[in-house]
Protein backbone atom coordinates (compact mmCIF):
# COMPACT_ATOMS: atom_id res chain seq x y z
CA UNK A 1 0.00 0.00 0.00
CA UNK A 2 1.33 3.52 -1.08
CA UNK A 3 2.22 6.23 1.72
CA UNK A 4 -0.39 9.41 2.06
CA UNK A 5 1.00 12.88 0.60
CA UNK A 6 3.35 13.76 3.57
CA UNK A 7 1.11 16.79 5.79
CA UNK A 8 1.80 17.92 9.84
CA UNK A 9 -1.62 17.95 11.01
CA UNK A 10 -2.34 14.60 9.09
CA UNK A 11 -3.79 12.36 12.16
CA UNK A 12 -1.58 9.38 10.56
CA UNK A 13 1.42 11.40 10.85
CA UNK A 14 0.90 12.83 14.10
CA UNK A 15 0.37 8.92 15.57
CA UNK A 16 3.15 7.48 13.67
CA UNK A 17 5.58 9.63 11.46
CA UNK A 18 8.08 6.18 10.93
CA UNK A 19 6.47 5.60 7.33
CA UNK A 20 7.72 8.73 6.67
CA UNK A 21 10.73 8.95 8.32
CA UNK A 22 11.50 6.16 6.35
CA UNK A 23 11.15 7.31 3.14
CA UNK A 24 12.68 10.67 4.02
CA UNK A 25 15.90 8.89 5.20
CA UNK A 26 16.27 6.65 2.14
CA UNK A 27 17.85 9.72 -0.12
CA UNK A 28 18.00 12.20 2.29
CA UNK A 29 14.43 14.06 0.77
CA UNK A 30 13.67 17.18 2.01
CA UNK A 31 9.48 16.71 2.36
CA UNK A 32 6.84 20.05 0.91
CA UNK A 33 3.70 21.21 1.98
CA UNK A 34 3.37 23.87 -0.53
CA UNK A 35 -0.09 24.82 1.40
CA UNK A 36 1.77 26.24 4.16
CA UNK A 37 4.66 27.40 2.13
CA UNK A 38 7.16 24.66 4.15
CA UNK A 39 9.33 21.94 4.65
CA UNK A 40 9.63 19.25 6.58
CA UNK A 41 13.67 17.34 7.66
CA UNK A 42 13.60 14.49 9.14
CA UNK A 43 17.34 13.13 8.56
CA UNK A 44 19.83 13.60 11.43
CA UNK A 45 22.73 16.12 10.37
CA UNK A 46 20.88 18.39 8.34
CA UNK A 47 17.92 18.18 12.00
CA UNK A 48 21.21 19.16 13.92
CA UNK A 49 22.66 21.66 10.99
CA UNK A 50 19.25 23.40 11.00
CA UNK A 51 18.80 23.75 14.64
CA UNK A 52 21.79 26.20 14.53
CA UNK A 53 22.29 27.41 11.48
CA UNK A 54 22.86 30.63 10.45
CA UNK A 55 20.42 31.31 7.84
CA UNK A 56 17.84 30.19 10.20
CA UNK A 57 15.19 32.17 11.99
CA UNK A 58 12.73 31.67 14.87
CA UNK A 59 11.67 35.48 13.99
CA UNK A 60 8.30 34.86 12.20
CA UNK A 61 9.03 38.24 10.02
CA UNK A 62 11.31 36.53 7.60
CA UNK A 63 8.49 33.81 6.59
CA UNK A 64 7.07 34.60 2.84
CA UNK A 65 3.80 33.75 4.36
CA UNK A 66 4.07 36.92 6.89
CA UNK A 67 1.48 38.73 6.79
CA UNK A 68 1.62 41.98 8.49
CA UNK A 69 -1.99 42.90 8.25
CA UNK A 70 -3.03 39.83 9.98
CA UNK A 71 -0.33 40.13 12.05
CA UNK A 72 -1.78 43.40 13.65
CA UNK A 73 -4.96 42.20 13.69
CA UNK A 74 -4.29 38.69 16.12
CA UNK A 75 -1.82 41.52 18.24
CA UNK A 76 -5.26 43.91 19.15
CA UNK A 77 -7.50 40.47 19.26
CA UNK A 78 -5.04 39.04 21.56
CA UNK A 79 -2.81 41.41 22.69
CA UNK A 80 -0.77 39.08 25.65
CA UNK A 81 -0.87 35.53 23.84
CA UNK A 82 0.46 37.30 20.71
CA UNK A 83 2.78 39.85 22.35
CA UNK A 84 4.32 36.85 24.47
CA UNK A 85 5.05 35.09 21.14
CA UNK A 86 6.59 37.72 19.28
CA UNK A 87 7.78 40.32 21.32
CA UNK A 88 11.39 38.00 22.22
CA UNK A 89 11.93 36.82 18.98
CA UNK A 90 11.11 40.39 17.27
CA UNK A 91 14.47 41.21 19.45
CA UNK A 92 16.31 38.31 17.53
CA UNK A 93 18.81 36.23 19.35
CA UNK A 94 19.79 39.44 21.87
CA UNK A 95 16.17 38.97 23.48
CA UNK A 96 16.52 34.80 23.32
CA UNK A 97 20.13 35.59 25.21
CA UNK A 98 18.47 37.96 27.91
CA UNK A 99 16.14 35.28 28.48
CA UNK A 100 18.35 32.36 28.86
CA UNK A 101 20.19 34.82 30.82
CA UNK A 102 17.20 35.37 33.50
CA UNK A 103 16.46 32.12 34.02
CA UNK A 104 19.65 29.90 32.92
CA UNK A 105 21.08 29.88 36.98
CA UNK A 106 17.57 28.22 38.11
CA UNK A 107 18.59 25.45 36.04
CA UNK A 108 21.93 24.19 36.71
CA UNK A 109 22.03 20.62 38.07
CA UNK A 110 23.07 21.34 41.09
CA UNK A 111 20.16 24.01 41.53
CA UNK A 112 17.65 20.69 39.61
CA UNK A 113 18.86 18.38 42.41
CA UNK A 114 17.52 20.14 45.17
CA UNK A 115 14.17 19.74 43.50
CA UNK A 116 14.86 16.09 43.55
CA UNK A 117 12.83 15.48 47.40
CA UNK A 118 9.52 17.96 46.56
CA UNK A 119 9.68 16.34 42.68
CA UNK A 120 9.26 12.95 44.22
CA UNK A 121 6.64 13.66 46.51
CA UNK A 122 4.32 15.22 43.95
CA UNK A 123 5.06 12.42 41.74
CA UNK A 124 4.09 10.17 44.50
CA UNK A 125 0.92 12.22 45.19
CA UNK A 126 -0.31 12.74 41.84
CA UNK A 127 0.28 9.59 40.65
CA UNK A 128 -1.01 7.72 43.60
CA UNK A 129 -4.20 6.41 41.99
CA UNK A 130 -2.39 3.92 40.15
CA UNK A 131 -2.19 1.76 43.14
CA UNK A 132 -6.06 1.30 43.35
CA UNK A 133 -7.72 2.09 40.12
CA UNK A 134 -8.82 -0.46 37.59
CA UNK A 135 -8.18 1.64 34.96
CA UNK A 136 -6.88 5.46 34.48
CA UNK A 137 -5.62 7.57 31.48
CA UNK A 138 -2.86 8.52 31.80
CA UNK A 139 -2.98 11.75 30.03
CA UNK A 140 -4.82 13.36 32.40
CA UNK A 141 -3.11 11.72 35.31
CA UNK A 142 0.36 12.64 34.83
CA UNK A 143 -0.35 16.27 33.25
CA UNK A 144 -0.54 17.62 36.94
CA UNK A 145 2.76 16.67 37.41
CA UNK A 146 5.11 19.22 36.03
CA UNK A 147 2.32 22.06 36.27
CA UNK A 148 2.65 21.51 40.16
CA UNK A 149 6.39 20.98 40.02
CA UNK A 150 6.33 24.81 38.31
CA UNK A 151 4.15 26.52 40.85
CA UNK A 152 6.30 24.63 43.54
CA UNK A 153 9.58 26.16 41.73
CA UNK A 154 7.40 29.93 41.28
CA UNK A 155 6.71 29.89 44.90
CA UNK A 156 3.29 29.97 44.69
CA UNK A 157 1.72 28.38 47.74
CA UNK A 158 -0.42 25.15 47.04
CA UNK A 159 -3.96 25.78 48.17
CA UNK A 160 -3.85 29.43 47.20
CA UNK A 161 -6.50 31.33 44.64
CA UNK A 162 -3.44 32.54 42.52
CA UNK A 163 -2.08 29.02 42.61
CA UNK A 164 -5.37 27.06 41.20
CA UNK A 165 -6.04 29.91 38.87
CA UNK A 166 -2.58 29.56 38.05
CA UNK A 167 -2.66 25.27 37.17
CA UNK A 168 -6.19 26.25 35.80
CA UNK A 169 -5.12 28.76 33.30
CA UNK A 170 -1.87 27.09 32.07
CA UNK A 171 -3.28 23.87 30.13
CA UNK A 172 -5.60 26.61 27.35
CA UNK A 173 -2.32 28.47 27.20
CA UNK A 174 -0.51 25.87 26.13
CA UNK A 175 -3.11 24.86 23.22
CA UNK A 176 -3.32 28.26 22.02
CA UNK A 177 0.81 29.13 21.64
CA UNK A 178 0.19 26.43 18.79
CA UNK A 179 1.15 28.03 15.93
CA UNK A 180 -2.36 27.18 13.99
CA UNK A 181 -5.36 26.83 16.71
CA UNK A 182 -9.06 27.64 16.12
CA UNK A 183 -9.70 31.23 16.91
CA UNK A 184 -12.03 30.06 19.82
CA UNK A 185 -8.57 28.63 21.38
CA UNK A 186 -6.63 31.72 21.09
CA UNK A 187 -9.47 33.43 22.82
CA UNK A 188 -9.03 30.58 25.52
CA UNK A 189 -5.11 31.40 25.60
CA UNK A 190 -5.65 34.71 25.55
CA UNK A 191 -7.76 34.62 28.81
CA UNK A 192 -5.24 32.14 30.69
CA UNK A 193 -2.18 34.31 29.58
CA UNK A 194 -4.09 37.44 31.66
CA UNK A 195 -4.76 35.14 34.52
CA UNK A 196 -1.44 33.90 34.52
CA UNK A 197 -0.13 37.24 34.00
CA UNK A 198 -1.80 38.21 37.04
CA UNK A 199 0.12 36.06 39.08
CA UNK A 200 3.20 36.64 38.48
CA UNK A 201 2.70 40.32 38.38
CA UNK A 202 1.46 39.87 42.25
CA UNK A 203 4.46 37.40 43.05
CA UNK A 204 6.51 39.65 41.24
CA UNK A 205 5.54 42.66 43.36
CA UNK A 206 5.50 40.48 46.21
CA UNK A 207 8.95 39.52 46.03
CA UNK A 208 10.43 42.88 45.27
CA UNK A 209 8.69 43.42 48.86
CA UNK A 210 9.63 40.67 50.60
CA UNK A 211 12.16 38.39 48.54
CA UNK A 212 12.42 34.70 48.92
CA UNK A 213 14.31 32.01 47.60
CA UNK A 214 11.94 31.15 44.95
CA UNK A 215 12.91 30.99 41.40
CA UNK A 216 10.58 34.27 41.26
CA UNK A 217 12.79 36.23 43.56
CA UNK A 218 16.18 34.67 41.99
CA UNK A 219 14.81 35.64 38.61
CA UNK A 220 14.31 39.51 39.75
CA UNK A 221 17.70 39.71 41.44
CA UNK A 222 19.61 38.32 38.18
CA UNK A 223 17.26 40.98 36.29
CA UNK A 224 18.22 44.18 38.59
CA UNK A 225 21.99 43.17 37.40
CA UNK A 226 20.80 43.75 33.62
CA UNK A 227 20.77 47.15 32.61
CA UNK A 228 18.00 46.77 29.79
CA UNK A 229 16.26 44.26 31.54
CA UNK A 230 12.50 45.47 32.81
CA UNK A 231 9.51 43.77 34.52
CA UNK A 232 8.03 43.21 31.11
CA UNK A 233 10.94 40.88 30.54
CA UNK A 234 10.76 39.10 33.65
CA UNK A 235 7.37 38.02 33.49
CA UNK A 236 7.42 37.42 30.22
CA UNK A 237 10.65 35.05 30.61
CA UNK A 238 8.68 33.25 33.38
CA UNK A 239 5.38 32.30 31.12
CA UNK A 240 7.67 30.91 28.55
CA UNK A 241 8.78 29.20 31.22
CA UNK A 242 5.67 27.71 32.03
CA UNK A 243 4.90 26.59 28.49
CA UNK A 244 8.27 25.37 27.92
CA UNK A 245 9.13 23.63 31.03
CA UNK A 246 5.64 21.15 31.16
CA UNK A 247 5.12 19.87 27.58
CA UNK A 248 7.85 17.59 27.51
CA UNK A 249 7.51 15.99 31.00
CA UNK A 250 3.42 15.54 30.60
CA UNK A 251 3.64 13.88 27.02
CA UNK A 252 6.97 11.83 27.54
CA UNK A 253 6.00 10.30 31.02
CA UNK A 254 2.33 9.67 29.15
CA UNK A 255 3.83 8.03 25.83
CA UNK A 256 6.27 6.13 27.97
CA UNK A 257 3.72 4.09 28.99
CA UNK A 258 2.78 2.73 25.74
CA UNK A 259 6.43 2.11 24.59
CA UNK A 260 7.18 0.22 27.76
CA UNK A 261 3.75 -1.91 27.62
CA UNK A 262 4.83 -2.70 23.98
CA UNK A 263 7.86 -3.59 25.40
CA UNK A 264 7.63 -6.14 28.36
CA UNK A 265 11.19 -7.14 28.43
CA UNK A 266 12.38 -3.72 28.63
CA UNK A 267 10.25 -2.76 30.84
CA UNK A 268 11.48 -6.00 33.35
CA UNK A 269 15.10 -5.58 32.61
CA UNK A 270 14.51 -1.40 34.42
CA UNK A 271 12.59 -3.07 37.42
CA UNK A 272 15.72 -5.39 37.45
CA UNK A 273 18.31 -2.66 37.57
CA UNK A 274 17.39 0.84 38.16
CA UNK A 275 20.51 2.29 37.44
CA UNK A 276 19.32 2.13 33.53
CA UNK A 277 16.87 4.63 34.39
CA UNK A 278 18.74 7.73 33.44
CA UNK A 279 19.66 6.10 30.04
CA UNK A 280 15.77 4.91 29.54
CA UNK A 281 14.39 8.51 29.95
CA UNK A 282 16.45 9.61 26.89
CA UNK A 283 15.66 6.24 24.71
CA UNK A 284 12.04 6.75 25.49
CA UNK A 285 12.62 10.52 24.24
CA UNK A 286 13.93 9.17 21.34
CA UNK A 287 11.90 6.00 20.39
CA UNK A 288 8.23 7.97 21.06
CA UNK A 289 9.03 11.55 20.89
CA UNK A 290 6.56 13.69 22.32
CA UNK A 291 8.16 16.52 19.68
CA UNK A 292 6.75 17.08 16.20
CA UNK A 293 8.78 19.76 14.85
CA UNK A 294 10.81 22.78 15.89
CA UNK A 295 10.23 25.46 13.38
CA UNK A 296 13.26 27.72 11.49
CA UNK A 297 12.61 30.32 8.81
CA UNK A 298 14.94 30.20 6.08
CA UNK A 299 16.19 33.74 5.49
CA UNK A 300 18.10 32.92 2.35
CA UNK A 301 17.78 30.20 -0.26
CA UNK A 302 19.64 27.16 1.31
CA UNK A 303 21.27 24.44 -0.24
CA UNK A 304 21.09 20.99 1.49
CA UNK A 305 21.93 17.70 -0.44
CA UNK A 306 20.94 19.00 -3.74
CA UNK A 307 18.10 20.26 -2.70
CA UNK A 308 16.74 23.98 -2.12
CA UNK A 309 14.82 25.28 0.54
CA UNK A 310 13.52 29.05 -0.54
CA UNK A 311 14.06 31.94 1.10
CA UNK A 312 11.32 32.59 3.08
CA UNK A 313 9.93 29.18 3.73
CA UNK A 314 8.77 27.67 6.95
CA UNK A 315 11.88 24.88 7.65
CA UNK A 316 10.12 22.30 10.33
CA UNK A 317 13.16 20.36 11.89
CA UNK A 318 11.41 16.75 12.80
CA UNK A 319 13.27 15.52 16.56
CA UNK A 320 11.98 12.61 16.13
CA UNK A 321 12.85 11.84 12.81
CA UNK A 322 16.24 12.99 13.46
CA UNK A 323 16.21 9.85 16.15
CA UNK A 324 15.18 6.93 13.94
CA UNK A 325 18.03 8.32 11.29
CA UNK A 326 19.57 4.78 10.95
CA UNK A 327 22.97 6.65 9.57
CA UNK A 328 23.25 7.42 13.48
CA UNK A 329 21.35 4.78 15.89
CA UNK A 330 21.46 1.74 14.39
CA UNK A 331 17.85 -0.48 14.51
CA UNK A 332 16.27 2.95 15.58
CA UNK A 333 12.99 0.41 15.61
CA UNK A 334 14.67 -1.63 18.26
CA UNK A 335 13.27 -0.31 22.06
CA UNK A 336 16.32 -0.35 24.04
CA UNK A 337 17.17 1.32 27.53
CA UNK A 338 20.74 0.29 26.98
CA UNK A 339 21.48 2.09 23.62
CA UNK A 340 24.58 4.37 23.06
CA UNK A 341 22.88 7.76 22.71
CA UNK A 342 25.37 10.18 22.45
CA UNK A 343 24.35 12.61 20.03
CA UNK A 344 20.68 12.55 21.09
CA UNK A 345 18.83 15.68 19.84
CA UNK A 346 15.65 15.07 22.20
CA UNK A 347 16.86 18.36 23.44
CA UNK A 348 17.62 20.29 21.06
CA UNK A 349 21.74 21.49 20.04
CA UNK A 350 23.21 24.72 20.17
CA UNK A 351 21.54 27.83 21.23
CA UNK A 352 18.17 26.21 21.10
CA UNK A 353 19.13 23.57 23.26
CA UNK A 354 16.45 23.42 25.74
CA UNK A 355 17.28 25.44 29.39
CA UNK A 356 14.99 23.14 31.31
CA UNK A 357 16.70 19.70 30.11
CA UNK A 358 17.18 18.80 34.00
CA UNK A 359 14.49 19.40 35.46
CA UNK A 360 12.57 17.18 32.36
CA UNK A 361 15.21 14.58 33.14
CA UNK A 362 14.78 14.78 37.20
CA UNK A 363 10.23 14.59 36.56
CA UNK A 364 10.26 11.69 34.15
CA UNK A 365 12.79 10.01 36.14
CA UNK A 366 10.59 9.96 39.01
CA UNK A 367 7.26 9.12 37.11
CA UNK A 368 9.14 6.60 35.64
CA UNK A 369 10.65 5.02 38.66
CA UNK A 370 6.90 5.30 40.08
CA UNK A 371 5.76 3.30 37.18
CA UNK A 372 8.26 0.58 37.88
CA UNK A 373 7.31 -0.09 41.71
CA UNK A 374 2.93 0.09 40.93
CA UNK A 375 2.77 -0.10 37.11
CA UNK A 376 1.73 -4.34 36.83
CA UNK A 377 3.27 -6.07 34.12
CA UNK A 378 -0.71 -7.50 33.43
CA UNK A 379 -1.23 -3.73 32.76
CA UNK A 380 -2.66 -3.30 29.64
CA UNK A 381 -3.97 -0.66 26.35
CA UNK A 382 -5.77 -0.85 23.57
CA UNK A 383 -4.53 1.28 20.92
CA UNK A 384 -7.32 2.14 19.10
CA UNK A 385 -8.35 4.60 22.65
CA UNK A 386 -5.57 6.34 22.01
CA UNK A 387 -6.41 9.84 20.36
CA UNK A 388 -4.19 12.18 19.52
CA UNK A 389 -4.88 16.50 18.07
CA UNK A 390 -3.14 16.33 15.03
CA UNK A 391 -3.37 20.22 14.63
CA UNK A 392 -0.32 20.70 16.65
CA UNK A 393 2.55 22.21 14.93
CA UNK A 394 4.98 21.44 17.63
CA UNK A 395 3.88 18.71 19.64
CA UNK A 396 2.33 14.83 19.52
CA UNK A 397 -0.55 15.80 21.66
CA UNK A 398 -1.75 12.65 22.49
CA UNK A 399 -5.38 13.70 24.94
CA UNK A 400 -6.19 10.37 25.97
CA UNK A 401 -4.02 7.02 26.49
CA UNK A 402 -6.76 4.70 29.02
CA UNK A 403 -4.77 1.95 30.86
CA UNK A 404 -6.25 -0.82 32.47
CA UNK A 405 -3.75 -1.73 35.33
CA UNK A 406 -5.79 -4.57 36.93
Amino acid sequence: MSLPPFHPFSLDYTADPRPWFREAHRDNRILEVPELGAVAVHGYEAVRSFCDHPQMSRNPLHAATYDADRAAERLERWPLLEGSLTSGLERGEEGLSLMRELLAPDFRPAMIRKMAATVQDVVAKVLAPIQFERELDLVRLVREVPLIVITKLLGLDEATEDSELFLNAAPDYFRGINPIVPDDARDRAELAARRMTGVLERAVENRRARPRTDMVSQVLEIADGIDDATTEDVIRALVILVAAGTDTTRLTSSLAVKTLLNHPEEFERLRADRSLVKNAVMELLRYESPTKFLVRIAMDDVEWEGQTIRKGSLVLLSIFGAGWDPRVFAEPERFDVRRDLKGSLSFGFGSGYCLGVHLARLQVGEILGFYLDHLPSTATLDPSHITWDPMNLMLREVTSLPVRIR
